[in-house]
C-alpha cells in the first residue's frame, strides 16, 4: 500500500462542515468556530474508548481472513467502523 501525505485540514473541514450542517448553520458564517469544534472532536479519537475498539472489531469480524492490504480495503474498514459506531444513534 502506497503512503500518501496526510491532509488533516481536509479531514477537519469535512467534520466542520458536518457540525455546521447538524447545527443548522452555514459553515462559512463561522468557519473558525466549526474548525475548532472539529479539531476538539477529532482529538478524542486519539484515545480510543472500549466502544471505539468494539466498533473497529465489529467492522472487520465479518471476515477474519480479510487483510487490509490496499487503500480500498482500508477505506472499507473505516466506513464499516464508523457505521458500527454510529448505528445506535
Amino acid at each position: 500500500m502506497t503512503k500518501r501525505s496526510v491532509s488533516t485540514s481536509a479531514m477537519l473541514d469535512q467534520i466542520a462542515h458536518a457540525l455546521a450542517a447538524a447545527d443548522g448553520a452555514e459553515f462559512v458564517r463561522d468557519a473558525a468556530r466549526y474548525r475548532k469544534l472539529a479539531a476538539a472532536a477529532l482529538k478524542q479519537f486519539s484515545r480510543p474508548t472500549e466502544a471505539m475498539i468494539d466498533a473497529a472489531y465489529e467492522a472487520v469480524r465479518f471476515d477474519e481472513g480479510w487483510a487490509i492490504n490496499s487503500r480500498a480495503a482500508f477505506r472499507k474498514a473505516v466506513v464499516a467502523m464508523v457505521r458500527a459506531g454510529t448505528k445506535k444513534i
